[in-house]
């Protein structure tokens, strides 16, 4: 079976609505679903939810549990890991950079939390009124994803942080070996002398 749209490609699925078959760059996965393009654009406001998410767990999920498990208790398994990595990703950071930038990266990390806290409940609203959310990377850093500037601010931070970082290692290096090298050194000028 080929795809309706790309003939020359093998059909993965067939879309949930129309039944068309479709190859992997026509097919969207959305909450377990799979849609044709065409189809995904016209029952994006109409389609009825699987089942209702409930406010209570949602708000125990994005409470209790790391940033991003709030998305994957609504089926947003992608956009929930990606969550979950940045969050992850950060702590590492934390642990590993020097002093100035951990009070930087800490508030990233309440950022991100309240973000993904609130956001979680909008999802869970507009899931609860028969929207169709895509679960894509992109919809969670989609800012920084299409935004060039975005792009480059983030990048610009994250080499930073890694510069800093490198020459707080070459700084305790120095710091250890200099008391080494002047004890050494006295020792020459002692041994010299006799």
């Amino acid at each position: 079976m080929t795809c309706r749209t790309h003939p020359a490609k093998d059909a993965i699925d067939a879309c949930n609505q129309c039944g068309s078959p479709v190859c992997s760059d026509c097919a969207v996965d959305t909450q377990g679903q799979m849609f044709c393009r065409p189809c995904l654009s016209v029952t994006k406001r109409t389609a009825k939810p699987a089942h209702k998410i409930s406010s209570g767990l949602l708000f125990f999920f994005s409470l209790l549990f790391p940033p991003g498990a709030n998305y994957m208790y609504m089926g947003l398994i992608k956009r929930g890991l990606a969550t979950m990595s940045i969050f992850f990703l950060i702590i590492f950071l934390i642990t590993t950079v020097s002093m100035p930038l951990t009070l930087f990266l800490s508030l990233s990390l309440g950022v991100i939390y309240l973000a993904s806290f609130f956001d979680g409940f909008n999802v869970r609203r507009r899931i609860n009124s028969g929207e169709i959310i895509n679960d894509d990377v992109g919809d969670a850093f989609g800012f920084i994803l299409k935004n060039r500037t975005a792009r480059t601010i983030f990048l610009v931070v994250i080499a930073v942080i890694v510069l800093v970082n490198i020459l707080g290692f070459a700084i305790n290096i120095i710091s250890t070996l200099l008391p080494i090298l002047l004890i050494g050194f006295v020792i020459y000028l002692f041994v010299r002398k006799k």
